[in-house]
């Protein structure tokens, strides 16, 4: 840079123009900001030898003993559990063959130290938690040292315009443009926002050729995607209405109603997933399409569990309209290519004309494998909302969605937002959809679990696209999401209610401190809380009401597991201190979305009156 600043200020010996004698200085800014730029690629040298020298080993050090340490505390974590679980079982089997015998005496002692085996492992597990945090803190800082080092590297990067303005690079930041030139207003986009967009086009451009393509071809690449079903519900929704409509345009239908010919006549018999899973369409659409799609899994090579899924949605869908009398519509159907589990969504009722669609989900270790007690919900909360709208002499109507496209995890993967952010982007499509299928609907959510985590994700990332959400048994909000809820609270966009039974001891474990998401949404300001430990429910059936069952633990529906059926305990005489009290079992546990339960019955009543405002305020 110097050699040039001197060869072009030489210029002046032999070239002279009138007017223009600062031109010869015009390389001397530039040759400051080079020099400067390289002094400070010189001290960011000197930091990067040190911090890899100095800092780092000994980080990675530390994490290679902490990943080493994750895996011996997870089996010891695990192994613990299962030999409580197995202890527990002698024991009682013991127990009721023979209440003051040796045997249970010894079953009773393996259960003690079963239970000290799982304290040891929840203290490891807490133990290795705060050594995690303790590294993240520290490898934070050390990135934090070395990014301070780096602050020199400035000039020379300033980009200015024809016009004398700064420009964005295109590398500076993701997905921001501005404009290209004088007076032509500026543009901004996220990340997300660009990758959403791509992603649409691309989908996009993939389901019209699949609808139109060389047919062979479909087939071959098809077989060779399977994965592909998954992704078509991120096309943006309103070019998937678009899109829709320009193919329903090309196509006709045949004297049995189904499609003849068009493209939407290829997809029913390659690609029918391309058309059902489309967020943004008419819910009969998908439907169509997505009954097709089952067929055709249902007769391709399935594993067991796979199978098992599949027959028994088949089965729930014809079950769900004689329960119902009303349509029971596939929204969504594909195979997940992580797991291979099917995943699906369901609505009970005019979907594509109601004025409340209520939107359900699950939390933990619940796939489709729980579609029975899941879809009897979906059938009770559609048939007793409707009902409770025609005694109030309303015109308007509900439908219920059961959303089960999410992968809810397990576990091991509850104190984590990985797996509700990615439910959260799904759920958040298929609102979308509702709105733009059917744009006076009022939305409304109703969750369960770690579904309360993955539905208040999605609130805060889309303000305005949820009108009231029912959290039942939260298992925690996260702390950015908690300040989202409570503006859009604030600001009358958002109702939000929440109850947690007292019988329920699982929920809290979702939400401790080191949890990624440890906020309990009752404590949010404006989140209105509602019993379900049992009582009246004025306005339930009948203006006087009916009384509602307690929730008698963690289960949303009602529950035969043997640990939510313990209601209360008889102690043992002194004769006997070294057993465990006698529980008292009932015959199955009440949960919060059981028709039975206080918490469901004053959900259906907040239901039917927030419809009912809005007609009244229209």
């Amino acid at each position: 840079m110097t050699d040039a600043r001197d060869r072009w200020n030489r210029l002046s010996e032999v070239f002279s123009v009138y007017g223009a004698e600062g031109v010869t200085s015009m390389l001397s800014k530039p040759l400051t900001a080079a020099e400067d730029f390289a002094e400070a690629m010189a001290e960011v040298e000197t930091a990067l030898v040190s911090a890899a020298t100095d800092v780092f080993p000994d980080l990675r050090a530390r994490r290679e003993k902490l990943a080493a340490r994750i895996v011996t505390v997870n089996e010891q974590y695990d192994e613990a559990y299962v030999g409580l679980a197995s202890a527990n079982a002698v024991y009682w089997r013991s127990y009721e063959t023979d209440s003051t015998s040796e045997s249970t005496s010894r079953a009773a002692t393996e259960q003690t130290s079963a239970m000290d085996a799982v304290t040891a492992a929840d203290r490891a597990v807490g133990e290795l938690e705060a050594d995690v945090r303790s590294y993240t803190r520290d490898l934070e800082e050390a990135e934090d040292v070395l990014a301070r080092s780096f602050t020199k590297i400035s000039g020379g990067d300033e980009v200015l315009g024809a016009w004398n303005a700064e420009v964005d690079v295109a590398q500076s930041y993701f997905g921001s443009s501005s404009t290209s030139y004088p007076s032509d207003p500026s543009k901004h986009s996220d990340f997300a926002d660009s990758l959403r967009d791509r992603i649409s086009t691309a989908v996009e451009n993939r389901v019209t050729w699949l609808t139109t393509g060389d047919p062979e071809k479909v087939k071959d690449w098809v077989d060779s995607h399977p994965d592909f079903a998954s992704a078509v519900g991120f096309v943006d929704v309103e070019r998937a209405a678009g899109l829709w409509s320009d193919l329903s345009r090309a196509s006709t239908r045949g004297d049995d109603g189904s499609w003849a010919t068009g493209p939407l006549a290829q997809a029913l018999a390659l690609a029918p997933f391309v058309i059902g899973n489309l967020n943004g369409i008419p819910a009969t659409a998908r439907n169509e399409f997505n009954r097709r799609t089952l067929d055709d899994l249902l007769a391709g090579d399935l594993d067991a569990k796979q199978r098992e899924q599949l027959e028994g949605l088949r089965g729930f869908l014809q079950r769900a309209e004689q329960d119902s009398g009303a349509s029971a519509e596939l929204l969504s159907l594909f195979l997940d290519s992580a797991d291979g589990s099917a995943r699906a969504s369901v609505g009970i009722g005019d979907i594509d004309n109601a004025d409340q669609i209520t939107t359900l989900s699950h939390g933990i270790e619940e796939d489709l494998g729980k579609l029975d007690p899941w879809g009897a919900s979906d059938v009770n909360m559609y048939k007793d909302l409707n009902r409770e709208l025609l005694r109030a002499d309303s015109a308007a109507t509900s439908a219920v969605v059961l959303f089960m496209e999410w992968d809810s995890g397990s576990k091991s993967d509850v104190l984590n937002i990985e797996r509700p952010d990615g439910g959260a982007e799904r759920l958040a499509q298929l609102l979308r959809g509702d709105g733009v299928a059917n744009p006076r609907v009022q939305r409304d959510l109703d969750l369960h679990s770690l579904a309360t985590t993955m539905g208040a994700q999605m609130m805060a990332d889309n303000p305005g696209l949820v009108d009231n959400a029912w959290l039942y048994g939260s298992a925690g909000i996260s702390t950015e999401a908690a300040k989202s809820l409570e503006r859009q609270i604030f600001d009358g966009v958002l109702t939000v209610h929440a109850t947690h039974a007292t019988d329920d001891w699982v929920a809290p474990l979702g939400r401790p401190e080191l949890s990624e998401h440890p906020v309990d949404p009752r404590d949010i300001v404006g989140v209105q809380d509602f019993s379900s430990d049992g009582g009246v429910v004025k306005g339930f059936r009948s203006d006087k009401g009916e009384y509602g069952e307690r929730t008698e633990g963690h289960n949303s529906q009602a529950s035969a597991e043997w640990f939510y059926r313990i209601d209360g305990w008889v102690p043992l005489p002194v004769a006997a201190p070294y057993a465990l009290p006698i529980p008292v079992m009932d015959d199955v546990a009440v949960g919060y979305l059981d028709p039975d339960a206080q918490s469901y019955k004053q959900a259906i009543v907040d239901h039917v009156r927030a419809i009912l405002d809005r007609e009244a305020n229209r």
